[in-house]
């Protein structure tokens, strides 16, 4: 139909439930376990997300925090694709709670059901501010 001719060529773009489970710091202070759920959508090389996960900062005692990403993954080596992020992020003491633009490299790779992907975030440091953090999640497919 008419749709279709308008909207061919364009790539559809699957949203899947996203697992926040593991972050390691470069300093102390913050705790490795960060449970969290949101979505984690993918287009070929575009992905967006959005969600809510348990703070790694200890100061915070566990507050929840709200993230929401857009990425592109325009590398590929086999599966791994490679890419970055820009982002939003809430809840740390650093800026009273107060939301935050971040920017990460992002690292995916296919797994075998019930997971989709594997993703390791990594945010650089800022100087007095955050430290580096390397993130681990999932993505799950049913």
């Amino acid at each position: 139909g008419v749709f279709h001719r308008h909207c061919r060529g364009l790539t559809r773009m699957d949203c899947l439930p996203h697992i926040l489970a593991l972050a390691l710091h470069s300093q102390g202070g913050f705790n490795t376990a960060v449970p969290g759920l949101g979505l984690f959508c993918r287009a070929d090389s575009v992905i967006a997300g959005a969600g809510a996960y348990a703070n790694s900062e200890k100061a915070v005692e566990r507050k929840v925090s709200q993230y929401a990403f857009g990425g592109w993954q325009p590398l590929k080596l086999g599966d791994l694709r490679a890419g970055a992020m820009v982002g939003l992020v809430n809840g740390y003491s650093y800026n009273s709670g107060r939301t935050l633009p971040m920017a990460a490299a992002v690292l995916s790779y296919p797994l075998p059901r019930p997971f989709a992907e594997a993703h390791l975030t990594v945010i650089p440091p800022v100087r007095g501010v955050t430290p580096a953090v390397a993130q681990f999640s999932f993505t799950l497919r049913f």
